[in-house]
């Protein structure tokens, strides 16, 4: 689904969003309303900027995750 769609999904569940094309370890991204803008997972850890690239932002393989 597009993003767009894919965080209404997400905020409604309390979950995040990822894309599948970046499995069996995808960046998961906790959209929120706050100063904090988009949250995003690695198996790193996590940090409070995430630049979508042209690719993300036109991508139809967004799910909701987490």
């Amino acid at each position: 689904m597009k993003i767009s769609k894919a965080i209404k999904e997400a905020q409604k569940s309390g979950r995040g969003i990822a894309r599948r094309s970046q499995f069996p370890r995808p960046i998961w991204l906790i959209p929120t309303n706050t100063t904090a803008q988009i949250l995003m997972v690695t198996k790193d850890g996590w940090s409070s900027r995430w630049e979508p690239s042209t690719d993300d932002l036109t991508a139809k393989d967004w799910i909701v995750y987490g």
